[in-house]
């Protein structure tokens, strides 16, 4: 049995301005052949595929193509998307007779000249191998599902979890291949696309409405027949052709059961549209406010406007200006405020004035400059780091630049030189010195991956900032989502087609 496998993931913010270029997945480790053997154990989906495979009675060749990861970004440039596939398809090309692929995409990844990156890879690599090769393809479950998806691949398996599983989503998707190829009963899929768009308040799987639809996916997994049940609730800062909620299930050949479950999910995440809008997000300076009189523990204050794992740029100022702004009421001790922001400038200044140096910096501001503007800020040089490597579990490692520590009074900011994963993890501060343990609030770009905070963490405040991954969707201007769409539109209605 000789099965392919290779991985192309990026989650793309496409109302961000800036271009992702080959350097944002050089910095997670661009790996090509037997790299992919020696670096992915455990590793994200396709660890999860080593993993099922490694377990498997019958021989099993493996055949690695390459693996580009980049997280969250803007669009990808397309010389940069030429490239990646380039990579993952010469090899695909002289690889041989095959039994099968497995290809690990996000889902929402957008290149310049295509909104559907993931319908064009599937798209090319079928040119390759044939329309009979099946073709499994693990997914993000903030994926937006196109009809070129579905037609071009053989499973779309999603997330069952947020924060996610990416190890599990690899086991699970595996499994189902393999079963394939052991069995020869070919996975039969069904889909719905949901005419829906929500923000991220509700996105989490451990409770409300998204833990209903999930705890129903999982209960209708329970029949014998049914393989996967896989729901997309699309991340909401993509404005493409297709975009928009949906469902995926696969049952054991059965074309209609696997129609009938989807429009059933579909069903359920309609009835519900009303629930996923519900928020407790807090105004700015009354959530500085409320941080700057918290006691017990680590308080974390997302920035859900600026989320970098959405595709943010990660250099808003609007929680960094309101904590300098009410740190002159503070007294001198206060526990430390740690805020992370994206600004190469402002790195660049700190390194040549040297640890220990007062300067006067134009901060943030200037890759998101419709949301946000820069602010002048003086502080004290702390500390420089350069390249320091960040260990990130099933994600790997990943590089986290040039950073420096800028001290003003309580608010410790930690500088970078580009985002990236560890903007959101508390190696950034640990790896300066700073004790996060000591800190009376961190501010973190995402909107729901707290959980690398959980030691710490004693309370939790969704702050209502404006930028590019914001909550209040209307703010954009949506130019390629169809339309009518809940809840832009007045008039919308749905039928599942049951």
């Amino acid at each position: 049995m000789r099965i392919a496998f290779g991985e192309i993931v990026q989650e793309t913010g496409t109302f961000t301005r800036a271009r992702t270029g080959r350097d944002a997945f050089e910095a997670y480790g661009l790996f090509q052949g037997a790299e992919l053997l020696e670096q992915l154990a455990g590793v994200g989906p396709l660890g999860g595929f080593l993993q099922v495979a490694a377990d498997r009675d019958q021989a099993v060749e493996l055949v690695p193509l390459s693996r580009a990861w980049a997280g969250a970004g803007a669009k990808i440039l397309d010389e940069t998307y030429d490239e990646l596939l380039e990579m993952l398809l010469e090899p695909l090309r002289s690889a041989g007779e095959l039994d099968a692929l497995f290809l690990s995409l996000h889902g929402a990844a957008s290149i310049e000249r295509d909104d559907d990156l993931e319908g064009a890879v599937l798209e090319a690599v079928r040119d390759v191998i044939g329309p009979d090769v099946p073709l499994a393809c693990p997914l993000d479950h903030h994926a937006n599902i196109t009809t070129r998806m579905v037609e071009m691949a053989d499973l779309l398996v999603g997330h069952e979890t947020q924060p996610h599983n990416t190890l599990g989503t690899g086991v699970k998707a595996a499994r189902l291949l393999f079963d394939w190829l052991e069995t020869g009963r070919r996975p039969t899929i069904g889909w719905r696309k949901i005419p829906m768009i929500t923000p991220q308040d509700q996105f989490l799987t451990s409770g409300g409405p998204m833990k209903a639809w999930f705890d129903r996916a999982r209960e209708l997994e329970q029949r014998a027949e049914v393989l996967d049940v896989s729901p997309y609730p699309m991340q909401p800062w993509l404005d493409v052709a297709e975009g928009g909620w949906a469902v995926v299930v696969h049952t054991d050949g059965d074309a209609d059961l696997a129609d009938a479950l989807a429009a059933e999910m579909g069903e359920m995440a309609w009835e519900m549209r009303e629930d996923f809008w519900k928020s407790e997000r807090v105004e700015v300076s009354e959530a500085v406010g409320r941080a700057y009189a918290h006691e017990d523990g680590l308080l974390i204050l997302s920035d859900t406007g600026d989320s970098v794992y959405g595709g943010a740029p990660g250099d808003s100022t609007w929680i960094l200006k309101e904590l300098l702004a009410q740190a002159t009421a503070q007294p001198e001790s206060d526990r430390p405020m740690l805020v992370p922001i994206v600004d190469p400038d402002a790195v660049a200044v700190a390194r040549s004035a040297g640890i220990g140096a007062e300067v006067t910096v134009s901060l943030g501001g200037k890759i998101d400059n419709e949301f946000s503007q820069p602010i002048e800020v003086t502080a004290r040089v702390a500390a420089i780091s350069e390249n320091h490597e960040v260990h990130a579990g099933e994600r790997g490692t990943a590089e986290i630049g040039q950073v420096v520590l800028l001290q003003s009074g309580p608010v410790h900011i930690v500088v970078m030189a580009a985002a990236g994963f560890a903007i959101c993890h508390p190696m950034l501060y640990q790896h300066l010195g700073l004790d996060v343990g000591q800190a009376r609030a961190v501010v973190v770009k995402t909107a729901s991956n707290f959980q690398y905070f959980d030691d710490w963490r004693r309370a939790l405040i969704r702050v209502d900032s404006p930028g590019m991954t914001q909550s209040d969707l209307a703010a954009f201007t949506w130019t390629r989502t169809p339309r009518p769409i809940f809840p832009f539109d007045a008039d919308v209605t749905w039928d599942s087609g049951a």
